[in-house]
């Protein structure tokens, strides 16, 4: 197959090259307009006030002139060949620079992406974009306001269609209102043919184009009396802050533009603190995208981020390289001297601090302000064997229940040989959850995700099905030779003891303390640290080990949750805590020939 030039050059990760293996092409003229528009009408109001907005591309090269120039000759068809060629030189050049490596601004690249890819449509009967979403994350400062707001303007007023309603969507109506709407009302009035043509409602922050009667407001999450309303609303999304963005809200407005031939549903964000929540789902399947693991030709997907496992050693290796993979605009919005006395301020505070600089400045994802557990260590855990290796093994365990809330957890370990004298372990956990829980978060964390991949097992009920989970222990107690099962005496106690009385189970009350809890504490993060652990994958126990914190008391610690995080859960985390002191005590009856047969030398 034959790729012209012009595409070629446009081409940039495995998702091109399967699209223009499926007919896709690149319009670098239709792209081009896309971004003249913008400089041409858009205006900033901030800085210095009536400058054009001006799309950046590379920081190393000199940046392309503003073409003030009409598009079109007088005669309102033919494209002006002066500005068409000099924006030709600017994609040539721009599409150099990346390939050379050179340190790239955003905005002239996701513009000419978004708009230049195009494939044929037969129901439409002409060329119509490839993309209908983009998922574009970065950390703040990079200009994502003002250039959401002249998206919404490009959609509403130089797009061409007819009739069009583009919503900024937001989490709640003043965050919709105060950000992108804002900045589009202000752009609105620095730019004079814009006003000509456009009516403001500044109550609404509400646009309408009278030639093509299009329009452009605010819309938020937050107001329940009208979320049947937005089921039936047709037109294109641009969604700021996608972090705090929830399911339900998505759910409703994801396909409002399928009547139409283009829409578009747009997300600009910085990465947050809800490991559970629907940005951060988008985040992964932008990466996943990107790096060619998932096939997605109709999402344009940009992440400028640090290492999502960096550590402020590793940040302080090399500060202005990390910057940079964060903050696209370094050196233009975002000053690095400044940046790096931010970083410098809230390394000397609070680990809050740091963790919300990690997280808004290098647009890493936080999953507890001080974690117990470093997030890449226990991931290297993961274990690949199959669990009926696991069978007729020795094994000591520990019970926590939850009641109407939390989830409920048993995690059992089991001695897996030896690595310079320290013990190797194997770790099973299985985790349970009244299902009128899981519906009533089911825009907040994906319960019902987990529940089909079996990482969690949901209980008919309000409430925790303990007659059940103890049923499914001794099923387990079936399967494995449970030497001790510890148990939290708050919710666990009966049930334990018919365990101990009727299916002759060893159970032992685990004190719910700090001078119980500091021990296991220290062995369990010392064994994930040293990779003496290896785990089934389970999500659900990712999302708690890595959310838990180790709370210190007068040298003491115990597992406990983040701050400020409501709907986080650790039960799964605290029962392995609490497995691992019983474990540790039971190591030396339990022969390493049992687990790993006899070995010859």
């Amino acid at each position: 197959m034959t790729i012209d030039a012009v595409t070629q050059r446009w081409m940039r990760n495995p998702s091109d090259d399967l699209a223009v293996a499926k007919g896709c092409t690149f319009d670098e003229e239709r792209a081009s307009y896309a971004v003249w528009w913008i400089e041409r009408y858009c205006r900033l109001y901030e800085g210095v006030e009536g400058d054009p907005l001006i799309l950046w591309g590379c920081h190393e090269c000199e940046q392309a002139p503003h073409v003030m120039e009409d598009w079109f000759l007088p005669d309102g068809e033919t494209v002006n060949p002066e500005v068409l060629a000099v924006f030709e030189e600017r994609a040539i050049q721009h599409c150099k620079c990346v390939k050379a490596g050179h340190f790239i601004d955003w905005q002239y690249d996701a513009f000419m992406r978004l708009f230049g890819w195009v494939r044929w449509s037969n129901k439409w009967e002409r060329l119509i974009r490839r993309f209908k979403q983009l998922s574009a994350w970065m950390a703040k400062k990079n200009k994502k306001s003002p250039t959401l707001a002249a998206l919404g303007l490009y959609l509403t007023c130089g797009d061409g269609e007819p009739g069009n309603n583009v919503f900024y969507c937001a989490k709640d109506g003043k965050q919709a209102k105060d950000n992108a709407a804002r900045h589009a009302m202000e752009m609105l009035a620095q730019s004079s043919e814009l006003s000509e043509e456009c009516t403001p409602n500044k109550v609404e922050s509400r646009i309408t184009h009278e030639p093509t009667r299009s329009i452009l407001k605010p819309l938020s999450s937050s107001n329940s009396r009208t979320k049947e309303s937005k089921e039936g609303l047709n037109g294109s999304a641009l969604v700021d802050e996608t972090h705090v963005v929830d399911r339900d809200f998505i759910g409703r407005i994801s396909r409002m533009g399928i009547s139409r031939p283009e829409p578009l549903f747009c997300e600009f964000s910085t990465s947050g603190d809800n490991s559970t929540g629907y940005g951060k789902e988008r985040f992964d399947r932008a990466l996943k995208v990107i790096s060619g693991e998932l096939e997605d030709q109709e999402l344009l997907a940009i992440v400028h981020a640090a290492p999502q496992d960096m550590t402020p050693e590793e940040f302080e290796k090399d500060p202005l390289k990390y910057a940079r993979m964060a903050n696209p605009a370094l050196g233009h919005t975002v000053e690095f001297e400044e940046l790096y006395s931010d970083y410098q301020r809230s390394k000397n505070t609070a680990a809050d601090e740091l963790a919300r600089f990690f997280m808004y400045r290098l647009n890493i994802w936080q999953f507890a302000s001080n974690p117990a557990i470093p997030r890449a260590a226990w991931q290297a855990c993961a274990g690949k064997f199959d669990p009926k290796e696991l069978l007729g093994n020795p094994c000591c365990g520990a019970l926590d229940l939850g009641y109407t809330h939390d989830t409920s957890a048993v995690a059992l370990w089991f001695p897996w040989g030896e690595r310079d004298d320290n013990p190797l372990y194997r770790l099973l956990v299985k985790v349970w959850l009244p299902e009128a829980v899981a519906e009533r978060e089911r825009s907040l964390v994906p319960w019902l995700d987990w529940a089909e991949s079996g990482d969690i097992m949901l209980t008919s009920g309000s409430s925790a099905d303990f007659a059940l989970i103890r049923r499914e222990i001794v099923a387990l107690s079936k399967l494995y030779s449970i030497q001790e099962l510890a148990y939290d005496p708050r919710y666990a106690a009966v049930v334990c003891q018919d365990l101990q009385d009727d299916h002759r189970i060893n159970v032992k009350e685990f004190n719910q303390s700090y001078a119980t809890f500091t021990e296991p504490c220290e062995q369990f993060k010392a064994a994930v640290l040293e990779g003496r652990v290896e785990y089934v994958p389970n999500a659900v126990l990712d999302w708690q080990v890595e959310s838990v914190v180790f709370n210190a008391k007068a040298k003491q610690v115990m597992p406990v949750k983040p701050k400020n995080n409501s709907i986080a859960r650790i039960d799964a985390a605290v029962a392995s805590i609490m497995g691992m002191s019983s474990v540790s005590n039971f190591k030396t009856k339990v022969s390493v020939y049992e687990t790993r047969g006899v070995r010859q030398v």
